[in-house]
């Protein structure tokens, strides 16, 4: 080892920070190694006296990969930018995070970082990355918030972006709910496609877009399982169990061109898969379904053998206008009220009739109603406050197990009426003229008892204060298509009752519907519900 005073090592570090700005514990203790032929042990000593001098500072406790620091003199700052930029090299999950608030305005929400930067749900090693700590290392930089909305959705924000807090939250929650709006239409593809079994599916849907499928720890936009082995020894028949079948992960993403970071983030969560059987070998088909990407990413994408589909190819060529309008229609409110919106409507729905997909969109379908109906209620409460795709989980008790479990319910719109004061739950149902209703029972899911009798008195809890405060709590159930007769003499009852809103009834088929939109004027929305719901 040379003789060597500490001034010269301080004088050393000075330098190379003042041409390289930032270095991590590596660079330095390489360089100081190299310079003065001394241990790296030594180096990382000489590195922390230089720190206790106040020479240097570092970034402690934020870490970037294996306890390394970053170094800069104290004249620097360690900006977010700086960050991802040194991420990118020594902590990618990091890097991911930061980059992919930096192409979504400044927000994202908790599920798509969780998948961006595979983090599992709960730690399992010292060594995994866990979304929290990565979302602490930024909130202790003041970089990132973190915010719920009206659905208790989670969404980290960047600080410079909090003045406009609110729009950006609505529209991100609009970008979710497209991207889970064609989920469970694309895994019923796959699995004509003999891509994916029908039995034991679990994917996100638009009831709930900000809550994956979990497997194996980590979210997943869906996954299933496949006996499609090709020419192989192990016949289909042979593929009964979980363990002899293929597992099938899908990575789906409309509202934006999937990137490089997305990519990266499925790859990850495959790789953790894949690492995750101790003894044999795990087999696995990822397939990504996307809006757009560079030629780069589709080729990334095939040499490393996952399946890929652009929108188009399972939809047509159309698809792609109509998942344009469909972005106008659920990112602005305010284009709702406009004159351009029975327009969009009516070509996005004539646009479905003529590529021949309206069965396999009947969702999308169903969605389209939902939006209609926006511009019927706030005429019937120009001043009221109207809350649409509203999700309201609380825990429960299971009967059985006596344990608690979260459970929740999507609700089409939720109004909130001062004149007359009422909050009125609207579940809304756009179906073909000839389908029916049927009255059902507490457990039946799309009957009218599941929800007067089950989910609508679940959300009562959500608005019991308004309530306290003199709100009547009143329901209304509409659709294009009609009702059984048996639901139809309870509904008449119903109409009697407590449910009954000031200036609606509580329920609308098909021939009261269209008499109500006649009678406010609303002729566009009667024809294109006469011409496309039939």
């Amino acid at each position: 080892m040379t003789s060597v005073n500490s001034n010269q090592y301080d004088n050393y570090l000075l330098q190379i920070l003042e041409k390289k700005k930032f270095q991590v514990s590596k660079e330095l203790c390489d360089l100081l190694s190299e310079k003065f032929n001394v241990t790296n042990v030594y180096s990382r000593q000489i590195i922390k006296r230089v720190v206790a001098k106040n020479l240097v500072k570092s970034s402690s406790p934020m870490t970037f990969g294996k306890g390394q620091f970053v170094y800069f003199l104290p004249k620097q700052k360690l900006t977010k930018d700086v960050i991802k930029e040194i991420a990118k090299i020594y902590r990618p999950p990091l890097f991911r995070l930061i980059e992919s608030l930096d192409i979504n305005d400044g927000i994202i929400s908790y599920y798509e970082a969780l998948k961006i930067t595979a983090s599992p749900l709960e730690r399992t090693t010292a060594k995994i990355d866990l979304l929290d700590d990565l979302i602490e290392i930024l909130k202790n930089g003041d970089f990132v918030y973190l915010a719920n909305d009206a659905n208790d959705v989670k969404y980290i924000l960047l600080q410079t972006v909090k003045e406009s807090e609110d729009i950006l939250i609505k529209s991100h929650f609009s970008k979710l709910l497209i991207d889970a709006l064609f989920v469970k239409d694309i895994i019923d593809w796959l699995a004509k496609s003999n891509l994916i079994l029908t039995l034991n599916n679990r994917f996100r849907n638009k009831a709930n877009p900000s809550l994956g499928a979990v497997h194996n720890n980590l979210l997943w936009d869906a996954f299933g399982y496949t006996k499609a082995t090709g020419l192989n020894p192990a016949i289909v028949n042979g593929a009964k169990t979980i363990e002899k079948q293929t597992l099938v992960v899908v990575d789906i993403l409309l509202s934006r061109d999937y990137t490089q970071i997305d990519l990266d983030g499925f790859l990850s969560r495959v790789q953790i898969n894949l690492n995750s059987v101790i003894n044999g070998t795990r087999k696995i088909i990822p397939i990504v379904i996307y809006r757009s990407c560079t030629s780069f990413i589709l080729n990334t994408l095939k040499s490393l053998g996952f399946l890929c589909y652009d929108i188009g190819s399972i939809y047509g060529s159309n698809i792609f206008s109509i998942l344009e309008n469909v972005s106008k229609l659920q990112l602005s409110q305010k284009f709702l009220e406009n004159e351009d919106f029975e327009k969009t409507i009516e070509d996005t729905l004539q646009t479905i009739k003529e590529s021949g997909q309206e069965v396999q969109l009947g969702a999308l379908k169903g969605t389209l109603f939902e939006v209609m109906m926006y511009q019927v209620l706030k005429h019937q409460y120009p001043n009221a406050d109207i809350n649409a795709n509203v999700y309201y989980s609380k825990y429960i008790t299971n009967k059985e197990t006596q344990e608690k479990e979260k459970k929740g319910f999507e609700y089409d719109y939720v109004i909130r009426s001062s004149h007359p004061k009422e909050i009125i739950v609207i579940e809304l149902k756009g179906y073909h003229s000839a389908h029916q209703i049927a009255l059902g029972t507490y457990d039946t899911k799309y009957t009218l008892k599941w929800f007067f009798n089950r989910t609508l008195p679940f959300i009562k809890d959500k608005y019991q204060v308004d309530i306290d405060n003199g709100y009547a709590f009143k329901a209304v159930y509409i659709t294009s298509s009609m009702f059984e007769p048996e639901a139809i003499v309870h509904l008449l009852e119903l109409n009697k009752g407590t449910f009954k809103p000031k200036k609606l009834d509580v329920f609308y088929d098909r021939e009261k519907l269209l008499e109500l939109i006649e009678e406010n004027d609303f002729k566009s929305l009667k024809d294109i519900i006469d011409k496309y719901y039939l």
